[in-house]
């Protein structure tokens, strides 16, 4: 690679990374591309150059995150002997030094046009859904047979929702939620449940 494409690669870089932190902690539609060009100090065509719309920018914001997560739950699939401390494990890792907001990207969706949106799903599906239903698998012996694999990934990503929020986002109803209630303990709740052991009944 010459120092042309280096300085190409290194630039989208930038932009991508300052579009990832303005986008996670404002949302979709309070950031401008000037609001991102600033941040990244470059000038606005040379961002449309990059990234054509928006739009097209929000887009590889998630896909990158997406696959930065995908990753570190590939990299969880161990063994299936000790579903609860995997369990505590891969939500520490998916949620320190976290730099997705979750909630705000399900409420950025209703801003997008439905290809964009599709791919976001797509991005999800990818990054998301399809590794932590593996990742479930690998446990389905010790697990409720009444409950899908999927349902169960949904539900650890509900519970993890409000602690995938970047680090640097100032302080809000979620933090005040955190502080009442650890990742330790609400991960211990996912696995154990809250009824006590036989009183468990079909209501």
């Amino acid at each position: 690679m010459n120092q042309r494409e280096q300085q190409k690669k290194a630039t989208m870089q930038r932009i991508l990374t300052r579009a990832q932190t303005l986008f996670m902690t404002h949302g979709y539609a309070a950031v401008t591309t000037r609001m991102i060009a600033d941040a990244a100090d470059v000038q606005q065509p040379l961002l449309y150059h990059y990234f054509k719309t928006k739009e097209a920018l929000y887009l590889a914001v998630v896909m990158h995150v997406s696959e930065a997560m995908a990753a570190k739950i590939v990299h969880e699939q161990t063994d299936s002997q000790h579903f609860v401390a995997n369990v505590n494990r891969l939500g520490h890792l998916l949620t320190d030094d976290n730099d997705m907001n979750l909630q705000l990207v399900l409420h950025d969706i209703g801003n997008l046009n439905e290809a964009a949106r599709s791919k976001v799903f797509q991005a999800w599906q990818k990054g998301l859904l399809n590794p932590l239903d593996s990742f479930f698998a690998v446990f389905k012996q010790r697990l409720v047979p009444d409950y899908q694999i999927r349902e169960i990934t949904l539900y650890f990503l509900t519970v993890l929702s409000v602690y995938l929020q970047p680090s640097d986002r100032p302080a809000s109803d979620g933090l005040t939620f955190k502080r009442q209630l650890s990742l330790d303990r609400a991960l211990q709740m996912f696995c154990t449940g809250v009824q006590q052991k036989g009183t468990i009944q079909q209501d």
